[in-house]
């Protein structure tokens, strides 16, 4: 007998292979000859309708760990960059990925896309800086290594820990 937690009107395995994690920062970062950053706006249109974006391991399409389409892929902006949440199919590739993000082997992130639009900058040393302002989000992956280091990826629990809340009355 198997467990079913569901999430979105999708049902997700009880094999506890979720993670989570920022796979794009809005920070600038330093790509070697340029720095490069992302708009926080860049993504819009690939999210108003983003089912065929994958979650890979490692930036490989033989190896996809999850997808939006499937139902096992949520992505969302916020204040720090796109962050993403996904339940892992019961796969060796999936199994392996969970168990290298959990014991903090592998804990960064990265991601494919194809630019739509962009300006450049001039850095405070002199460097350009290539802002991305539009691009066609098609994956995220988790990596080895990154070229932004703030990005980060974690193994969760299928069952985490209930969190309480607190109803506190309103003053009278």
């Amino acid at each position: 007998m198997s467990i079913e937690t569901r999430s979105n009107g999708t049902i997700a395995p009880a094999n506890g292979l979720r993670i989570s994690g920022v796979a794009v920062t809005w920070d600038t970062y330093d790509m070697g000859n340029e720095y490069e950053r992302i708009d926080p706006n860049a993504f819009a249109k690939s999210l108003e309708d983003p089912s065929d974006i994958a979650l890979l391991w490692n930036h490989d399409t033989s190896k996809p760990l999850a997808r939006v389409r499937a139902g096992n892929l949520r992505l969302y902006t916020d204040s720090n960059g796109l962050g993403f949440e996904a339940t892992l199919p019961d796969t060796a590739t999936a199994r392996e990925a969970h168990q290298l993000i959990k014991s903090g082997v592998v804990s960064q992130c990265s991601f494919g896309f194809i630019v739509r639009g962009e300006r450049f900058e001039k850095g405070e040393d002199g460097k350009p800086i290539r802002v991305i302002t539009d691009a066609e989000l098609r994956e995220v992956s988790v990596v080895t290594f990154p070229a932004n280091s703030a990005t980060s990826v974690q193994a969760r629990s299928e069952n985490p820990k209930p969190r309480r809340t607190y109803y506190l009355p309103p003053e009278d």
